[in-house]
């Protein structure tokens, strides 16, 4: 279960991440079975450059090896060990359980869903990003397909009713999408610094600074729960 929330929180991140995949991160998310956890990271090497140059640079995803004030160290799973810098604008943003009343109109929303024979849409997993948490929503929205033959659909929440979402794109367009109370819906919260810590799971957005280190714009933490 840690896998999967981790896997689905890293998802949402990735909308604005294009390195990191949406798609099939999604598809490996609807499998519930999705494998083992990943190996425990070898021996850190020296630090090395983590971010390719580009518009997109690539995020470092790993685990957390140590954390003083305004540093911590993250090691992927390849045991490559990046400085990450933390400043007064680094935001820190972890997932927490919602429920569907959690969700309102304006949030940025991705919803993993089955497609019955009319066309209608039954979700199985919601995530939500609030407006207000300053994550923008990349990318056109709408609908498109997983591996896994399940339809993902992304896009702004137009409506909230009772058990339905209509979810809005780019174009207009809008998808109304049926949420039974199985659907696990989770929803991105704003956390502190001091939620990192050795041993929390992160990825990391920023800049990549000569000596190799890197200094954060976002950081996502992995299963965190609200209080």
């Amino acid at each position: 279960m840690r896998t999967t929330r981790f896997k689905m929180s890293m998802v949402m991140l990735a909308a604005g991440f294009v390195s990191v995949g949406l798609a099939a991160g999604v598809a490996s998310i609807g499998s519930r079975s999705a494998g083992a956890q990943p190996p425990a990271p070898q021996q850190p090497n020296a630090q090395q450059p983590a971010l390719q140059r580009g518009t997109h640079p690539r995020p470092v995803i790993g685990t957390i090896t140590s954390a003083s004030a305004g540093t911590i160290t993250v090691a992927g799973r390849d045991g490559t060990a990046v400085m990450v810098k933390t400043t007064s604008t680094t935001r820190v943003i972890g997932r927490a359980s919602a429920a569907l009343t959690n969700v309102k109109a304006g949030d940025a929303v991705h919803v993993l869903a089955d497609k019955t024979q009319d066309g209608s849409l039954t979700a199985t997993a919601v995530e939500d990003v609030p407006a207000g948490l300053g994550v923008p929503m990349h990318g056109k929205g709408g609908q498109s397909q997983t591996r896994s033959g399940r339809t993902l659909v992304s896009g702004t929440v137009a409506e909230v009713r009772s058990g339905t979402l209509s979810v809005s794109a780019a174009d207009g367009s809008l998808t109304a999408v049926a949420v039974p109370q199985t659907a696990r819906i989770g929803t991105l919260v704003a956390l502190s610094p001091d939620n990192l810590v050795t041993g929390a799971r992160v990825m990391v957005q920023g800049t990549r600074n000569s000596d190799g280190s890197v200094t954060a714009t976002l950081i996502m933490v992995a299963a965190q729960q609200a209080h």
